[in-house]
């Protein structure tokens, strides 16, 4: 019984805390937030895979060559980084505003996650939003096709005898696109058209002949994407790891080598308000951005080095409530970096 009369008095007490927090009628409140910046690094990698040859024990007696790949492996390379910046709504600078009769603030924009577009203005498109998905390439599959031999040597039974007659048909090609080159020959393509399409056919062949041989690499080329919303300046933090055996991988994998980010935001000279006037009431609020510098690194030599303007390092400002009290008075405000644009 007593247990159930502490509850009771517990929901009502929350019921009455709740109700405090109710709006008086006819008083609309209206909620906007400033942007702060998320840096989106793009991560372009290379996955090189080697396959051996089916007949590369035979490269040096038929092809003359050692230079051959032996066994199957795998390695990644990084080929770029790029970073790019995206806004999105602060929490630490979201207002309510509860507009007067004769304030503009009830014709306030903002855009779909709420960010402050202006006052009497059209809700500005955030082109800088990515939506970048994962990219790769489709891996090459095994050629099923039958060997270019004669009867004598699919008969025969023997690798050997199989790598002879590769070799020797990987010779007779190189014979014919001399002879072709060289016009020399008793038929010859009708057009230039034509002689393209047999070299093309040629060199595709003696390709997919010869790797038999020594074998065949394919690059595989892959994007991925690391977003970070940064609220301090950061000083050579670990972003990521890079494997050169299992490519892009987190930044507590030990397993690969460390790739560090830096953020230096300049500091903004803001010219002191005069101490004996009195401030004026904030009617809105706007940002001047900070110019950050962005590194990536290695921590010897540089992957990225840019400049971008970042709202949450910058100094927020208020916007005269007597100002917006003005008729058909237009405010225009950078959504994606918070600046003032114009007063109209």
């Amino acid at each position: 019984m007593r247990n159930t009369l502490l509850l009771i008095l517990l929901t009502c007490n929350l019921f009455v805390g709740a109700q405090s927090f109710s709006l008086p009628e006819g008083k609309a409140v209206l909620v906007y937030s400033l942007p702060k910046t998320q840096l989106n690094i793009e991560v372009v990698t290379e996955k090189i895979t080697q396959q051996p040859g089916m007949f590369y024990r035979y490269s040096e007696r038929y092809l003359a060559t050692n230079n051959v790949i032996t066994q199957e492996k795998a390695s990644y390379r990084l080929k770029s980084v790029k970073v790019t910046t995206s806004a999105v709504a602060d929490q630490k600078r979201t207002f309510s505003i509860q507009p007067g009769s004769n304030s503009q603030l009830s014709k306030i924009s903002v855009n779909s996650q709420g960010i402050l577009c202006g006052v009497n203005v059209p809700v500005q498109v955030d082109k800088s939003q990515l939506q970048m998905a994962v990219l790769a390439q489709k891996e090459n599959t095994k050629s099923e096709s039958l060997l270019p031999l004669g009867e004598e040597y699919m008969m025969a039974g023997s690798e050997a005898k199989l790598a002879e007659g590769a070799a020797k048909q990987i010779y007779r090609i190189r014979e014919s696109r001399l002879g072709l080159l060289t016009a020399d020959g008793d038929k010859l393509p009708a057009d230039g058209a034509s002689m393209k399409s047999m070299l093309d056919g040629m060199t595709k062949m003696e390709k997919e002949l010869t790797e038999l041989f020594v074998g065949k690499t394919n690059i595989e080329e892959k994007t991925e994407m690391v977003r970070m919303t940064p609220d301090s300046v950061i000083n050579n933090q670990v972003l990521f790891r890079f494997s050169v055996l299992r490519g892009l991988v987190a930044a507590d994998d030990l397993s690969g080598m460390p790739y560090y980010v830096s953020l230096k935001p300049t500091t903004i000279a803001v010219t002191p308000a005069d101490p004996k006037s009195k401030p004026d009431k904030a009617g809105l609020y706007y940002i001047l951005p900070a110019t950050t510098q962005v590194q990536i690194s290695d921590g010897v030599n540089t992957s990225f080095a840019g400049e971008f303007l970042m709202p949450q390092f910058g100094k927020l400002v208020p916007l005269s409530e007597d100002l917006l009290r003005q008729k058909n008075l237009k405010v225009t405000i950078d959504s994606h970096t918070g600046r003032l644009l114009s007063i109209e």
